[in-house]
């Protein structure tokens, strides 16, 4: 079992407040987290997505064309995370039989806290969305602006959840030696 370095506890508790049973990637239950942390982010992002198909709804029978255009294009950006998270790399299985190295504590340390900050930034879009959706109802004039912001946490979401195939990558590898 790999120990797990004390400056990276407080990133494990964080994602330990949102995913109960997380462990920081332990030797034995490495797929059971990763699949774990990526079901996390698709249902946050589901979360956000049903935000905006209400704003949609709602903007759209009202013939509030603007509003309703960027809640589709926020839809649209949750779609393509949900895709991407789906058919993203999954990595670290056993060393042994797989060719792929024995992750080291820096390697684990980084995926966490890249787990950490991926979740983070799509529970901030969560958080956004439902503001926004609020806006709606009680009518307030910045609706929009609110919409905007999720979508782009939700691009940005997107592209560091795309840079987790690179830390995975670290991971996968194992040097062949001639």
């Amino acid at each position: 079992m790999v120990a797990i370095p004390l400056d990276i506890v407080p990133y494990i508790r964080g994602v330990q407040l949102v995913l109960i049973g997380y462990n920081g990637y332990t030797k034995g239950s490495r797929f059971e987290t990763d699949k774990m942390v990526r079901d996390e982010i698709s249902r946050a992002v589901g979360r956000v997505r049903n935000h905006m198909q209400n704003i949609f709804d709602i903007q759209f029978k009202q013939n509030e064309l603007e509003i309703a255009r960027a809640a589709k294009q926020c839809i649209e950006e949750c779609d393509y995370l949900t895709e991407d998270v789906k058919k993203a790399t999954s990595g670290m299985e056993h060393a042994f039989l797989s060719g792929q190295r024995s992750p080291s504590n820096k390697n684990l340390k980084k995926l966490i806290k890249h787990d950490h900050e991926v979740i983070d930034m799509v529970t901030k879009a969560v958080n956004i969305a439902n503001s926004a959706e609020q806006s709606i109802a009680i009518e307030t004039h910045n609706s929009k602006q609110l919409i905007l912001q999720t979508t782009q946490m939700l691009t940005s979401s997107k592209g560091f959840f795309g840079a987790r195939a690179n830390v995975l990558a670290g991971l996968r590898q194992k040097k062949v030696k001639k």
